[in-house]
């Protein structure tokens, strides 16, 4: 968890949330009274505020403060989860709620932290597991069984040809073709992955990203994948 973290009263003025939103580069704002986690606020909120600003170029925190109060914004009550939580009781309920981010608290509801899912795609990033070479027969040294590009079009091309010909007995064409297919859709995933962390939690990349894992599970053995070819 991130453990110095904004926040905004209650009882402030609702114009502070875009003065906060804008002066700061944040996405989630955890609303207190007094110590206690209460609600949450998001840049998402924010954006569908602009709907109701007035557009003849009055201030709009004035606005907010004349006509809105953060507890009217915020979201409540707010999803939390405590420090001694799993990471994966975390990711479970901002599944479950719909969310990006949770404030960490204790048992009073006191705010401690905060987790967001970029939080957690940088810890699994850096827990994933280096590929290690199988060691070659007879003990020597790890074989580098990495192709070149061209090495990898040859395989594919003779893959398709034994498929289409009748000629793949062994079904290791298939099994070429299919684990191609698998590469692609779990590269579009990585390349959805990185935009997500990079672009702090876009909304339209989130989509894509979610579209993406889910036809790369498709695709997973025994997951119904589609015809194979190229």
């Amino acid at each position: 968890m991130t453990e110095a973290v904004l926040s905004i009263d209650l009882e402030e003025p609702a114009g502070s949330v875009l003065r906060l939103f804008a002066g700061y580069p944040i996405h989630h704002l955890p609303v207190l009274s007094g110590p206690r986690v209460v609600g949450m606020l998001s840049s998402a909120d924010v954006m569908k505020l602009h709907a109701y600003l007035p557009k003849n170029g009055a201030p709009p925190d004035e606005f907010l403060d004349r006509h809105l109060s953060v507890d009217k914004m915020m979201s409540k009550p707010a999803i939390t989860v405590q420090p001694h939580q799993s990471v994966r009781d975390a990711a479970e309920l901002m599944a479950s709620h719909g969310v990006h981010a949770l404030p960490v608290v204790d048992g009073q509801d006191r705010l401690l932290g905060m987790i967001t899912t970029t939080d957690i795609m940088h810890a699994a990033l850096k827990l994933t597991p280096p590929v290690v070479d199988a060691p070659a027969a007879g003990g020597g040294p790890p074989r580098d069984l990495r192709l070149t590009e061209a090495a990898f079009d040859r395989a594919l091309t003779g893959a398709k040809a034994a498929v289409d010909g009748g000629h793949d007995r062994s079904g290791m064409g298939a099994a070429v073709l299919f684990l191609q297919q698998r590469l692609v859709a779990l590269e579009r995933v990585m390349q959805l992955a990185d935009r997500y962390v990079s672009a702090g939690e876009d909304q339209s990349v989130h989509a894509a990203l979610v579209k993406a894992i889910e036809k790369a599970k498709s695709n997973a053995p025994g997951g119904g994948a589609p015809p194979l070819g190229l």
